[in-house]
């Protein structure tokens, strides 16, 4: 009972906090250019600056709940969430956007994956634990799928302002009360669950496997955010529609879920490391599809490549983190990896509008995101091989343990 409704209550908050504090801004990027007739710049800057808040404040926050319950924070946040939402549907000066969106990065280190994994591996053991963060990505991977279409079609018949009030308003009536009444301290299990001697973080850091994996998924972060939030203009650049676009946007999140019921399987066949450098590599292919041929056939290949691949790294980190270094201090450490990769994904919404703006069109910076994914595949690669000791697809603990 416990297990079902911590699933079921993370699953639609993250869903939601993904939808309309992630995927809704790259769908309301253009009307909100021609509404405001400020530069895509400025728009992308105070989004980037919202994830560089949330990355820093994904490490503090993983500190807390490895020592605090978590309803009353993450309840906060809700709250909070939902009243700059409304802010955000009334600025009209560049200065009131970036506040307003500092505040909603700092929500966003309570509302995505990385405190619902926290809580998931604290609470829940073995293949309990696997079947939750399982499940959870599953159901918040359609968060692009429901939440790309329904942002356009709210901004076509409210405005780009009237979507914005609609969708904090939904922001809020999911995650305020699922937070408050799926949070209570567990009746059945214990706050904190330990599967074997747990590494401390300063001992996880000082191994080199775990910058390799850091860099892996930093660079795997600003392809994701670079997509997330360009690609709907690239597409409408390249003559689809708008609400078409959006659909496509929207489709990366199916595929995502496809990608990701197909996680147990894999993982019986290829470990959890082993599989994230082909997932990671993936990727890239994907973009070079979409580049290559922006047509209807170009971008199916792109959406089932991308996607699926994009959907299974998130399960494979969250695996791979705690196979390595226990659950004892996983928010501490996971969230280092999330802070770090988060932070150079911050930049990619800001950088992407600005390299599309140097080079005058979209292609060249599309096929550098192809090549920073082959990089990260490489990179995960060596983390694994370095953690197993040079032998590909046994991972194994770090040797420095807590007492």
């Amino acid at each position: 009972m416990e297990e079902r409704r911590l699933v079921l209550a993370l699953s639609a908050t993250t869903t939601v906090g993904y939808g309309v504090l992630f995927y809704a801004y790259g769908v309301l990027l253009l009307p909100m250019e021609r509404d405001l007739g400020w530069s895509r710049s400025v728009l992308t800057g105070a989004f980037s600056l919202a994830l560089l808040v949330a990355a820093l404040l994904t490490i503090p926050v993983g500190r807390w709940l490895d020592r605090h319950p978590p309803r009353t924070l993450l309840t906060a946040g809700a709250v909070v969430a939902c009243v700059l939402g409304g802010a955000w549907s009334q600025v009209r000066d560049p200065a009131v956007l970036f506040v307003v969106w500092v505040g909603l990065g700092a929500c966003m280190a309570l509302l995505f994956y990385e405190p619902a994994f926290t809580i998931i591996t604290k609470r829940l053991r073995g293949s309990a634990r696997h079947r939750a963060v399982t499940q959870v990505t599953l159901v918040a991977g359609l968060a692009s799928t429901i939440f790309g279409p329904l942002t356009s079609a709210l901004e076509s018949a409210l405005g780009w302002r009237g979507a914005v009030v609609v969708l904090a308003a939904l922001l809020g009536i999911v995650t305020v009360p699922l937070f408050w009444l799926a949070l209570r301290p567990p009746t059945d299990a214990p706050e904190l669950v330990l599967d074997h001697d747990d590494t401390l973080p300063r001992d996880a850091m000082a191994s080199p496997q775990f910058w390799m994996l850091t860099g892996a998924y930093l660079l795997s972060a600003f392809v994701t955010y670079a997509i997330g939030v360009h690609l709907v203009a690239y597409l409408q650049g390249e003559g689809w529609r708008s609400g078409h676009a959006a659909v496509a946007l929207g489709s990366v999140g199916l595929l995502q879920v496809i990608g990701r019921s197909g996680f147990a399987r894999l993982a019986e066949r290829r470990d959890a490391g082993a599989l994230g450098t082909w997932v990671l590599g993936v990727k890239g292919i994907g973009i070079a599809a979409l580049v290559v041929s922006p047509t209807l056939v170009g971008v199916a290949v792109f959406l089932v490549l991308y996607g699926a691949a994009n959907g299974l790294q998130t399960l494979t980190r969250a695996t791979v983190i705690a196979d390595l270094y226990g659950t004892a201090h996983y928010g501490a450490i996971s969230a280092v990896v999330s802070s770090v990769s988060a932070i150079a994904g911050s930049t990619a919404p800001f950088a992407m509008s600005g390299a599309i703006e140097l080079v005058g069109h979209d292609e060249p910076v599309l096929w550098g995101l192809v090549g920073l994914s082959l990089v990260s595949a490489a990179l995960n690669e060596l983390a694994i091989r370095s953690a197993s000791g040079g032998v590909p697809g046994t991972p194994r603990p770090a040797p420095s343990r807590s007492g």
